[in-house]
């Protein structure tokens, strides 16, 4: 247990650190309470990155990993957020889905990847970058843990390097793994949608071709597709495609920018 003195000390540095403000948030439109800066945010990912990958193989299909590189910095570019450094890998695994960690670590495995165009592909990585501009990584982690964890989570082996800290810091990264498994709420899986299809535009990739993803995905997974893989912690496809068809015309208009 943190001893009273020592938790309220870490807390006081944290919220310092962490620069506690309330933000206008360009790619949500609202301003919003974020306690995580970007430099947290990014240190939570990086610290994460070896047991997503302990789970997780990397693809050394060069074609893949370049393709999504390219594809995923023109989207990077359109983003509402300019504060981080997004990278893109590909994932051996063949299940339909794609993930993304705090700090703008966007996986993509190559089963889903095999099976979309560069469009509906744009609309997908689009979709994880829209997570990541709207911050609901960072907020997720806001509403679900405390500070203290975040700490031990973010700055493995600052302070106290005994075996309890240690441990501390190997749940803490655990957690946020799991946390980040979850998936979104449904309202966040709508936004992701609207930010995915706007810098697909921006991007000079086809917005409309987001449906024929959802509808590959759908037909690939079978009629098991609402539990599998890209739908698991995603709304149904019928809901995000009539969201998409409203969506789509005010991108293109402008209306939404």
């Amino acid at each position: 247990m943190v001893k009273p003195l020592k938790g309220i000390t870490l807390l006081i540095f944290l919220l310092v650190l962490s620069g506690c403000a309330t933000l206008y948030n360009p790619a949500t439109g609202r301003n919003e309470m974020i306690f995580l800066n970007s430099q947290t945010e990014v240190s939570i990912g990086e610290s994460v990155i070896p047991e997503f990958l302990s789970k997780h193989s990397l693809s050394n299909d060069q074609v893949l990993n370049e393709r999504l590189r390219r594809i995923g910095g023109r989207l990077a570019n359109a983003s509402d957020r300019q504060d981080i450094l997004y990278k893109f890998y590909v994932l051996q695994d063949l299940e339909l889905n794609a993930m993304t960690l705090p700090g703008g670590i966007v996986y993509v495995n190559q089963g889903l990847m095999k099976i979309l165009n560069d469009d509906e592909l744009a609309y997908v990585v689009g979709h994880e970058v829209g997570h990541v501009a709207a911050r609901h990584i960072a907020k997720k982690l806001q509403a679900n843990m405390a500070y203290q964890l975040l700490l031990g989570v973010a700055f493995a082996g600052f302070g106290d390097s005994s075996g309890s800290s240690a441990s501390n810091v190997a749940q803490g990264v655990d957690a946020v793994y799991n946390l980040v498994s979850l998936g979104y709420s449904r309202k966040d899986e709508y936004e992701a949608d609207r930010l995915g299809a706007k810098y697909s535009f921006k991007s000079g990739f086809n917005p409309w071709s987001s449906l024929t993803a959802l509808e590959k995905i759908k037909v690939e997974e079978g009629p098991n597709w609402k539990v599998m893989g890209y739908f698991r912690t995603h709304p149904y496809v019928e809901d995000r495609v009539a969201a998409l068809k409203v969506v789509i015309p005010e991108v293109e208009k402008g209306v939404i920018n």
